[in-house]
């Protein structure tokens, strides 16, 4: 029976205007689950209207590092285990990975607009098969029309499918 995560962050899109910055990578451990991405929403929350996009990258080739290190909460609050995986956001630099495939894009309205994607079925899942093997990590990136979009990016995800 898998186990079920989130993470959440506020976050702000780059200082220029059509400039692609990665706020989020995470990868299994060795010896772990399969990790499986079931939704990510981006809510917007600023004052210039326009549209955004969120991106997620699989990434094949060498795993991306920096950042800092976010805990993944248990959606379950009752004494789930902790996550397994390894997830870093954008409070230090990433650097990315070396060979991104965008694996889902989806928009949002920058003036408030929640956007997102859902997993239809269990098998749809974006998923990561342990010890960070193919793909490697996977990275979720933001592209906005208009400078420094502030907004919350939140994702969930099961380990053990």
């Amino acid at each position: 029976m898998p186990y079920y995560y989130d993470l959440n962050r506020p976050l702000t899109s780059n200082a220029t205007p059509g400039t692609e910055n990665t706020h989020f990578w995470g990868k299994t451990a060795a010896n772990q689950e399969t990790v499986g991405i079931s939704q990510i929403i981006a809510a917007g929350r600023f004052g210039t209207a326009g549209g955004a996009q969120i991106r997620l990258k699989q990434n094949t080739g060498t795993t991306a590092s920096g950042g800092t290190v976010q805990t993944a909460l248990p959606r379950n609050m009752r004494g789930d285990p902790a996550a397994q995986s390894i997830w870093a956001n954008d409070a230090t630099a990433i650097t990315n990975g070396t060979t991104l495939l965008p694996r889902l894009t989806f928009g949002f309205a920058q003036t408030g607009g929640t956007g997102g994607w859902v997993a239809i079925e269990p098998k749809d899942k974006i998923q990561m098969m342990p010890a960070a093997t193919n793909p490697v990590d996977v990275e979720l990136t933001s592209l906005a029309t208009t400078a420094s979009v502030t907004f919350d990016l939140t994702v969930e995800f099961s380990e053990g499918l």
